[in-house]
């Protein structure tokens, strides 16, 4: 039956033809044993999770916001082939905001023309991929037709003007040494660009999407609502990058400004800090700040800007290089 409904398609005029052996589609003179004369529809899926690959797939798009894994499927498994699947391809792109890691079947691996494979492979945001199987059915079963990702290395900036007060029990931590979050919010994203870290407006971080060396920092405005404890007296307030929480041991670079009674309570004392570092992916990146010697700020501890300026903080990351 299969036989003849072929057959009753290669007579149909304007739709198949066959010569020598080739097959066309909208054309009499095939030149090549399969030539199409006109478009080309293949599946096309767009997913948020992580998900096996599988027969029906073939253009994939990932649009995750935290990271996920596309699996390939297995050579030895794949139907309707008898032991491979030689020669199938999936086109896959990352349209998401978080990475995607495509990665072999159990312990077959992936031919990235380095060395001997690799058992995964990962798609910044932006990158696109194609991959098609070799038809072996161990060791390198998946060759990388194309790889791309981005170029631009990530330059990500946050500015603010409006007044950070800390009180109450945040004052109470604060003069405890406890580092206190400096918040901004998704508006006063100045520049992102690159994907490779992106903000968390609920946890006031920059998400790492991409491992590689950062350069990080960040300046401040500090004043005291009210004179520091003490007569004459000087308070040592902290600056801080801190990663993967907000605790004195997290703290991975900092600076310490030592303001007189007269200037605490004045305000608009500028604290800078900066570090250069390497980050993993996932890695959350804080800026925080607290007390850290002599005196200690009384009423509240804030964060205003100056007349002659209109930022009172500033956090920014630059990517430097990947791993």
């Amino acid at each position: 039956m299969k036989n003849f409904l072929f057959a009753a398609l290669l007579v149909l005029p304007g739709v198949m033809y066959s010569q020598a052996g080739n097959v066309g589609v909208n054309t009499v003179l095939p030149g090549s044993t399969f030539t199409v004369n006109g478009s080309i529809a293949g599946q096309y899926k767009r997913v948020t999770a992580s998900t096996a690959l599988g027969v029906n797939d073939f253009y994939m798009a990932y649009g995750g916001a935290s990271a996920g894994t596309f699996i390939l499927p297995a050579a030895t498994a794949a139907a309707p082939a008898a032991g491979n699947i030689l020669g199938r391809v999936y086109y896959i792109k990352n349209v998401g905001t978080a990475l995607l890691t495509i990665a072999a079947s159990g312990s077959e691996l992936i031919d990235n023309q380095s060395g001997a494979g690799v058992s995964s492979v990962t798609l910044t945001p932006g990158g696109y991929t194609m991959f098609i199987s070799k038809g072996t059915t161990s060791g390198t079963t998946w060759e990388i037709g194309i790889l791309i990702n981005k170029t631009i290395p990530t330059i990500a900036a946050l500015g603010a003007s409006d007044t950070v007060t800390y009180s109450g029990t945040s004052l109470t931590n604060f003069n405890n040494s406890i580092p206190q979050i400096i918040p901004f919010s998704v508006s006063d994203v100045i520049v992102n660009q690159g994907g490779s870290a992106v903000w968390n407006d609920a946890g006031d971080y920059w998400q790492i999407l991409e491992s590689g060396i950062y350069k990080i920092e960040g300046y401040a405005y500090f004043g005291s609502g009210g004179a520091v404890s003490g007569t004459g007296a000087f308070t040592g307030i902290n600056l801080n990058i801190t990663k993967n929480g907000t605790a004195l041991t997290n703290i991975i670079g900092g600076n310490r400004g030592n303001i007189d009674n007269d200037t605490a309570s004045g305000g608009n004392t500028p604290i800078n800090v900066n570090c250069v570092v390497h980050l993993n992916a996932g890695d959350k990146v804080y800026l925080t700040m607290n007390w850290g010697a002599l005196n200690k700020p009384t009423t509240d501890a804030h964060i205003s800007t100056p007349n002659s300026l209109s930022e009172c903080r500033n956090f920014s990351l630059q990517q430097l290089s990947t791993p």
